[in-house]
């Protein structure tokens, strides 16, 4: 085991491993959805792909480009691969919440392709991968949606379990690797990291659990059945694939990564753990109105 956390916190292996392993899991659900319904001959529960949800979809992906092409050229900061894949991000997540995992992976892959071919910027894997990884995530949370719409309590065990299990595996690779963690000649005690680690999750799953109590109290059920499924998309989205993957690209795009041993990828992870209880709130802000806005049009034609 100790062999297995000296590889991941080596470079940026455990970005690459995160990588890995999604696209495993794109294609199990390819696959079993493909054999459910030509060989156990389930119903498809999906959306209709019909003209007009084919017209939305693809309106999702101009508004995407669009909104990041005008906001690029007006602001040139904005062409910088962190806040452009933040801004594409929004309706990547909310095409992948309406129409599923494989609609959502590839319009996150077709929006970047475009935007990179209009605002030409760095280009990166981890970036690529990070706004696919937003469509398959989000479409995913479209099966605990329907799960959380007579049980909140289901969606809110799955987001304690889910920060619970991360916070046991990053404590598990970063204690078992026993070293300092070396940041560009200085270094972070394995301790210090899990504090920091520990503190941003301890944050977030109070703060998730505060307010899941509050419109509890305040018999908000309706809400509680459209927001809980989104916050758990904007963790899993936050943790799983901004703060892991897309701080690989990070490194490689502040040339932080010239050596595996330089510590360019854990500081990059490490900043992106400070601004995630931050980054979760304000992701749930818009991609709940946003979803609250647009979902009636494409529910009246399933």
């Amino acid at each position: 085991m100790a062999n297995i956390s000296e590889w991941l916190l080596t470079g940026n292996n455990l970005a690459i491993a995160t990588s890995i392993a999604l696209a495993i899991i794109a294609s199990i659900y390819i696959v079993y959805n493909v054999l459910s319904f030509y060989i156990l001959k389930e119903r498809y529960h999906g959306i209709r792909f019909t003209t007009k949800n084919i017209a939305y979809i693809t309106m999702f992906t101009a508004v995407s480009v669009s909104v990041t092409v005008v906001i690029s050229l007006t602001i040139p900061v904005t062409v910088f691969p962190p806040i452009r894949i933040a801004i594409e991000g929004v309706m990547v997540k909310i095409v992948g919440l309406i129409f599923g995992p494989i609609v959502g992976l590839i319009v996150g892959l077709v929006t970047e392709i475009l935007v990179m071919l209009m605002v030409p910027s760095f280009i990166h894997p981890a970036f690529i991968i990070v706004i696919c990884a937003y469509g398959l995530i989000s479409g995913i949370g479209l099966s605990f949606k329907r799960m959380s719409e007579k049980n909140n309590w289901v969606i809110m065990m799955l987001i304690t379990i889910f920060l619970v299990l991360l916070l046991i595996f990053f404590i598990a690779i970063i204690t078992l690797y026993n070293k300092p963690i070396p940041l560009f000649g200085a270094s972070l005690s394995t301790f210090g990291f899990n504090i920091l680690f520990g503190l941003g999750i301890g944050i977030t799953l109070v703060g998730i659990w505060a307010f899941y109590l509050y419109l509890v109290f305040k018999k908000k059920n309706k809400m509680l059945n459209q927001i809980l499924p989104i916050i758990l998309i904007a963790i899993a989205c936050e943790y799983i694939s901004t703060t892991v993957i897309s701080a690989w690209g990070d490194s490689g795009f502040l040339i932080l990564d010239k050596s595996p041993e330089s510590g360019g990828y854990i500081l990059s992870v490490i900043l992106r753990l400070v601004q995630a209880p931050l980054k979760i709130v304000i992701n749930t802000g818009i991609l709940y109105f946003t979803f609250v806005a647009v979902s009636p049009l494409i529910k009246n034609d399933r």
